[in-house]
């Protein structure tokens, strides 16, 4: 089990996988931990999605928290960085969240969260694993208590508008009538919340996939699937659609003629929206600043870092996972992060939340009284290949070494040099290859890409 406990969770099947027992043991021994180091009984955090089993292994969850003496509340279905934003500011030790992102509904992830609102790191969730094996339910006079607030969604709203500022003036930028939205809430966290957040940004929302049924979380819909959305913001002329994975951690937009606004462009957006308004030489509070500069992922489009090099912005790159990213920008004192796939962050929020992706972007078309389409175009986006290769279990780390690999992969990125880009990096979760191209011109990049990785298979015996 502690190789289990991860800063990136514990992803398996609900319920059957990840059964009750294992979540009842993970907050007992999480409770007994936390209750060490406090002189009252350690008070929790959760938050899940819609998918099935969530709410059996939350109950289960909480009981384990109580027997281990420490106290539950359950804030229901919520984006896990909701949950992350009340954790830091309410003096909570710990979040807990049940959720799978993207995944189908029968999987789930289970992360902790420090009381900073950030992905708990490896060495506390070592001294939680150190309890697993013995832990004990507590005595029944410190048996602890589930409480169920129904003012959560309420609460993580309030924090959103205070930094949105929509208690100034907001209205003062709408245009002639609201602007027309639609959502496709992908049947996950972000239902009980994305309506609400629109009519408070005074939007006209047109919801879609907001009608969870356990079972049909990311299922045809939400980022996996925008084609749809695209369809409907077209057809119902709306001015720009948004869509969530299941924890509403990621967002991707389209504009009103339907084309795709990927995560590259949506952080120009916001770097964009922050330079004008620091142009303006208005006071700014520190989050509507650039600050350093942006943290990004090695896949950042690279019409982004020639966006972020024309107006001086500091571009600095880390590993994927979100804890590197993160750890970028705190250590760097960043304002904003981001990559493709719509995870966006900022220095005034724990954690990757699209649902602050998506009101931002919409107050800097308020604001500056521009379409999406207008505002993506400060940046232009270069076409990207992406080949997975899955190599035998042997082959993992050694293939970095084979010279017949390395040689072809340094031909390549030579002769591709400043017209493109080569990323060739093991995945961690499995045993898999992920080749990434990037170029303007793409057929070049797409014979390389598969050209890699057919001399990766033919060394490693793997397959595509």
């Amino acid at each position: 089990m502690a190789k289990l406990l991860k800063p990136e969770g514990l992803t398996g099947t609900a319920v059957r996988g990840i059964t009750c027992e294992t979540v009842m043991s993970l907050g007992r021994a999480a409770a007994q931990a936390l209750g060490k180091s406090c002189a009252h009984p350690p008070v929790f955090y959760i938050s899940r999605d819609t998918r099935a089993g969530a709410d059996v292994l939350e109950a289960a969850l909480s009981a384990g928290i109580c027997i281990g003496g420490g106290t539950a509340h359950c804030l229901g279905v919520m984006p896990s960085s909701a949950m992350a934003l009340l954790l830091s500011e309410e003096g909570a030790e710990c979040g807990i969240s049940l959720s799978g992102d993207a995944l189908p509904a029968q999987q789930i992830i289970v992360r902790f969260f420090a009381k900073s609102g950030l992905p708990m790191e490896a060495e506390q969730l070592d001294s939680i694993a150190a309890y697993l094996p013995e832990a004990q339910a507590a005595p029944i006079r410190h048996v602890g208590r589930i409480d169920r607030p129904q003012d959560a969604v309420r609460r993580y709203l309030q924090r959103i508008a205070r930094r949105l500022n929509v208690n100034t003036p907001l209205y003062q930028y709408e245009q002639e009538k609201p602007l027309r939205i639609a959502v496709d809430c992908a049947n996950g966290a972000v239902t009980p919340c994305a309506e609400l957040l629109l009519r408070m940004l005074g939007t006209d929302p047109v919801m879609l996939s907001d009608a969870p049924d356990g079972m049909n979380i990311c299922r045809d819909c939400g980022i996996s699937e925008t084609d749809a959305l695209a369809e409907h913001v077209k057809l119902t002329k709306c001015d720009a659609g948004f869509a969530f994975d299941g924890d509403g951690a990621r967002c991707l937009a389209v504009d009103a003629h339907g084309e795709s606004v990927h995560g590259d462009r949506l952080l120009a957006i916001l770097c964009d929206d922050r330079l004008s308004r620091q142009a303006e030489k208005k006071t700014l509070p520190l989050d509507a600043t650039i600050q350093g500069g942006a943290a990004v992922t090695e896949a950042t489009n690279l019409g982004f870092l020639r966006y972020a090099k024309a107006h001086g912005i500091p571009v600095y790159t880390a590993q994927p996972e979100p804890q590197f990213i993160l750890e970028r920008m705190r250590s760097l004192r960043l304002g904003l992060g981001g990559d493709g796939t719509g995870r966006i962050w900022f220095s005034d929020l724990p954690a990757a939340d699209g649902l602050m992706t998506m009101a931002r972007v919409i107050r800097t078309m308020q604001r500056r009284r521009k379409t999406l389409a207008e505002l993506a175009a400060v940046m232009e986006q270069d076409p990207q290949v992406s080949v997975s290769v899955r190599i035998p279990e042997y082959w993992r780390e050694i293939w970095k070494n084979d010279p017949e690999i390395t040689a072809y992969i340094a031909r390549c990125q030579q002769e591709l040099g400043m017209e493109g880009r080569l990323v060739v990096r093991e995945r961690r979760k499995d045993a898999a290859i992920r080749i990434m191209l990037e170029g303007r011109d793409f057929r070049r990049i797409n014979k390389y890409a598969f050209d890699v990785a057919d001399v990766i298979q033919a060394r490693t015996g793997g397959t595509a």
